[in-house]
C-alpha cells in the first residue's frame, strides 16, 4: 500500500518549511509529498527551499492561483500516485510513527478512511479523557462519522468516485469535511479513527483560514456560507430550511453578543448573506470533480415489461449508478382492469437492475386516475441505495400521476436536475389551464428526453429548447421478438390452424387492449368495406387483446360474417407466435396512442405497419411505402384502402416488413435509447 502526503497551504511561510522539512525527516519518508500552493507569493526564504526541495525531487510543489481548501485537496487527489493520500495541515508537527500507524491501519482495512489524532496546543501534550466528547485526542481506536482534514487518509479511487470534495464550500469551507464524510457514509465505506497516527498542530496565527479574519466581528458571509450549504446539501428540504433558519437567529445567542449587542446588527447581516450564497450554491448544484460515478434515480409509477431491458442496460453502463423507484407494485388483479382478465406479466421485470418500491406511496393504484398513485412524503423518496444517498439527478418517466409530479417538484426544491422522458404529444386537444399547467412543468425540466418527432415537437411546444432535447428513442427488445418469431414461424401453418386462420391469407393483426381510444371497431368496418371488393388474396383478421369492446367486437364480426379470429389476451412471451402467423399489423388508434409500442415489436419481427396519423409513432416508424401505411384516423373506408393496396401485393408487403425490421434494429433499439439517457446525463455536467 503507497502512502502520498498532500500538504494544501494558503498565506504560510516559515511554519509551512518546518512542517515540510519535519516530515522529510521522518524514518522512512515520504513516498510522495504534494505541497498544493494557493499563497500567491512568499516570503524569498519560503520560496527558495521550497523550490530548492523540488528541484531535488523531495516534494512535488504544485501552485494554484485561486484559494480554496477543497480544491486544494481535489488536485491532490488527482495528481497524487499513491493508493491513499494523507492529507495533513501546513502548520503540524508529525509525530515518528505518523506514517507507519497510517500505512498499517490502512493495509488492514483498504477501503477505511482513516481519522489521525490531533493534539492541541492547549492538551498538553494529554490524551482527552475516555468518558468525555470525542475531539480526535483520544488513545482508543474507534468508528467514527466524521473527520478532521488536517490529519486524515482516504483511499484515493474510492474518494474520485464520490467526485472529491465539493468545490461550492468556498472562503473558510465550514463543514466541507462533514459534507464529506456523510457522502462516504452513504456510499457504504467506513471511517476509522487511529490514535497511534498522530500530529501536533501548532494553529498558526496568520494564514489558512484564519485569513479570513473572525466570524464574531464582521458582516461578510464568509465563515456562514459552509454551514447553511452543509444544511442544504444533507438534510430534505423542509427540515434544511428549518435548521437554516434556527441557525440564523441563533447566531446571536452568544456571550459575545450579550457583552457587545452591537455586533448583533451584522452578525445578521453576515448570517443572512451566507444563507443567500447558499441558496444559490444549492440551486447550482455540487461542484464535484468530473471523476464521480454519477448516482441517477428513474422514477417510474410501476414495472412495465417494456422499460424492464432499459433498466438493465443502464445499471450495466459504466461511469454512473443507476436505481429505479416504483411508487407502487400492482397485484395482479390491478394488473389485469383494461385487459378483461387477471393476469402477471411472465417475463421477469424486476431483475437485473437495482431498484426499491416507495416507502410512502399511497392511492387506490394505477387503474384509479390522476391521483391513484401519490406519496406522502416526497422529500423521503429522494434517495439512493439502501443507505438513501442523493442523487445527482432524477429521472422522470412521465407525470400521469400525482405522485411523480410531486417527485418532480421536491427535486427541483432540493436543486436536483430533472430528466424527463415520456411519450405525449399535441395530438389530443387539452384544455388551457392544463396547457398553463404544462407550461410551468416543463420550465424545470433540465433535459428533455423525446422519444420520437411528435414527442420533441410536444418538448419545443412548451419551452424546452433544441439544445436540451437528447433522442432517446423509444423501444422493444428487438432481439427478443425477432428470434421467438422466426423460431415459430416454421410451424406457422400449424399456428394459423390452431387460430382458423386460412393458409393462403393475407392475416392482418390487430394487438392490443379492445378499448375506445385504439378504435377496433374502425377496423372491423373497414374490413367490411374491403370485402365489398374482394381481392385476389383471401384476408384474414387475427385480434389479440381483450377489453370492453370485446363483445361489440365479437357481435359486429358476428353480423357481418367476417373473417375474424378472436385470439383473446397473449402474455408478452406468447406474443411472437401471433407476430410469426401474421402478415402485417393494423393499429387504427386515435390520438390516445401516444406512441404504439406494439408496432416496435411487429417491426422486430419483420411486418409492415398500417397505423392512423394520429399513432405517436407514425412520423418516426411508418415511412409510406417503405416500412408501411398512414391512414386518416376514423375513417374506415381510408383504412380499408390502405390494408386492400397492402394485401394486393404480399411481396412488396414482405419487403416493407424487412425494412421495417432494420429500421428499428438500427435506429430504435434498447442501446438507442440509454445512449441518450447517458448522452442527456453528461449534459447536465456541461450545464
Amino acid at each position: 500500500m503507497t502512502l502520498s502526503v498532500a500538504i494544501p497551504t494558503f498565506g504560510r511561510d516559515q511554519v509551512l518549511i518546518d512542517s515540510v522539512a519535519a516530515l522529510l525527516a521522518l524514518d522512512p519518508p515520504p513516498f510522495e509529498l504534494l505541497v498544493v500552493d494557493q499563497t500567491p507569493r512568499h516570503d524569498p526564504g519560503c520560496e527558495a527551499r521550497l523550490a530548492a526541495w523540488q528541484a531535488e525531487g523531495r516534494i512535488r510543489w504544485l501552485r494554484l492561483p485561486t484559494p480554496s481548501i477543497t480544491g486544494a485537496m481535489n488536485v491532490a487527489l488527482q495528481e497524487a500516485r499513491g493508493e491513499r493520500v494523507l492529507f495533513l495541515d501546513d502548520d503540524i508537527l508529525p509525530d515518528p510513527e505518523l506514517l507507519n500507524a497510517h500505512e498499517r491501519a490502512g493495509a488492514a482495512d483498504p477501503g477505511a478512511m482513516l481519522a489521525g489524532r490531533v493534539l492541541q496546543p492547549w492538551h498538553g501534550g494529554q490524551s482527552d479523557p475516555e468518558d468525555g466528547p470525542f475531539l480526535f485526542n483520544s488513545l482508543r481506536p474507534r468508528s467514527v462519522e466524521e473527520f478532521m482534514g488536517g490529519n486524515v487518509a482516504i483511499p484515493r479511487r474510492l474518494a474520485l468516485e464520490l467526485g472529491g470534495f465539493d468545490q461550492n464550500f468556498v472562503r473558510v469551507a465550514y463543514r466541507f469535511e462533514a459534507e464529506f464524510a456523510f457522502r462516504w457514509r452513504q456510499a457504504g465505506h467506513p471511517i476509522l479513527y487511529v490514535p497511534g497516527a498522530l500530529i501536533h498542530h501548532l494553529r498558526a496565527e496568520r494564514g489558512g483560514t484564519r485569513s479570513y479574519g473572525k466570524h464574531l466581528t464582521t458582516v461578510k458571509p464568509d465563515h456562514a456560507v459552509g454551514r447553511y450549504y452543509f444544511q442544504l446539501r444533507t438534510q430534505p428540504l423542509p427540515a434544511a430550511l428549518a435548521a437554516c433558519l434556527r441557525g440564523w437567529l441563533g447566531s446571536v445567542r452568544s456571550r459575545h453578543h450579550l457583552r457587545h449587542p452591537w455586533w448583533i446588527p451584522p452578525t445578521l447581516i453576515a448570517e443572512g448573506r451566507g444563507l443567500l450564497w447558499a441558496l444559490r450554491l444549492q440551486r447550482k448544484g455540487p461542484a464535484l470533480l468530473p471523476t464521480r460515478r454519477r448516482r441517477l434515480l428513474i422514477a417510474g409509477s410501476h414495472p412495465v415489461q417494456y422499460q424492464t431491458p432499459l433498466f438493465q442496460a443502464l445499471a450495466a453502463a459504466p461511469g454512473v449508478a443507476t436505481e429505479v423507484l416504483y411508487l407502487t407494485l400492482p397485484d395482479a388483479r390491478t394488473q389485469g382492469l383494461g385487459f378483461g382478465v387477471a393476469f402477471e406479466w411472465d417475463v421477469p421485470l424486476l431483475e437485473g437492475y437495482p431498484w426499491h418500491r416507495a416507502a410512502s406511496g399511497r392511492g387506490r393504484g394505477i387503474t384509479s386516475g390522476y391521483r391513484g398513485v401519490w406519496l406522502a412524503r416526497p422529500f423521503g423518496e429522494l434517495g439512493f441505495g439502501s443507505a438513501r444517498q442523493r442523487p445527482d439527478a432524477l429521472l422522470l418517466t412521465g407525470w400521469h400521476f400525482l405522485g411523480m409530479v410531486q417527485l418532480f417538484i421536491a427535486a427541483r426544491l432540493q436543486g436536483l436536475p430533472v430528466l424527463l422522458r415520456m411519450d405525449s404529444n399535441a395530438f389530443r386537444p387539452r384544455p388551457w389551464p392544463l396547457n398553463l399547467a404544462y407550461w410551468l412543468l416543463f420550465r424545470g425540466v433540465s433535459v428533455g428526453l423525446p422519444v420520437g418527432t411528435a414527442n420533441a415537437r410536444w418538448y419545443r411546444q412548451f419551452g424546452v429548447p433544441q439544445e436540451r432535447l437528447v433522442p432517446s428513442p423509444h423501444f422493444v427488445d428487438n432481439a427478443y421478438f425477432a428470434e421467438r418469431a422466426a423460431t415459430l414461424r416454421p410451424r406457422r401453418d400449424a399456428l394459423r390452424q390452431d387460430w382458423s386462420v386460412p393458409r393462403e391469407a393475407f392475416c392482418f393483426l390487430f394487438a392490443g387492449k379492445l378499448q375506445p381510444k385504439k378504435r377496433p371497431l374502425d377496423l372491423l368496418e373497414a374490413l367490411r368495406l374491403l370485402l365489398m371488393d374482394p381481392l385476389p388474396p383471401p384476408v384474414h383478421l387475427l385480434i389479440v387483446g381483450s377489453g370492453p369492446l370485446e363483445e361489440a367486437c365479437r357481435a359486429l364480426a358476428r353480423q357481418h360474417a367476417l373473417p375474424v379470429s378472436f385470439a383473446g389476451f397473449l402474455n408478452q412471451s406468447a406474443m411472437p407466435s401471433a407476430y410469426a402467423v401474421a402478415d402485417a399489423l393494423v393499429l387504427p388508434s386515435d390520438h390516445g396512442e401516444t406512441w404504439g409500442l406494439v408496432v416496435n415489436e411487429a417491426m422486430a419481427c419483420g411486418l409492415p405497419a398500417i397505423v392512423s396519423d394520429q399513432v405517436g409513432c407514425a412520423e418516426d416508424l411508418v415511412l409510406e411505402g417503405r416500412t408501411g401505411l398512414v391512414s386518416p384516423a376514423g375513417q374506415p373506408a381510408a383504412l380499408a384502402a390502405a390494408m386492400g393496396r397492402m394485401a394486393a401485393d404480399p411481396a412488396a408487403a414482405a419487403r416493407m416488413g424487412q425494412a421495417a425490421r432494420e429500421l428499428v434494429n438500427s435506429r430504435f433499439s434498447v442501446a438507442n435509447a440509454a445512449e441518450g439517457i447517458l448522452v442527456g446525463l453528461a449534459l447536465l455536467e456541461r450545464r
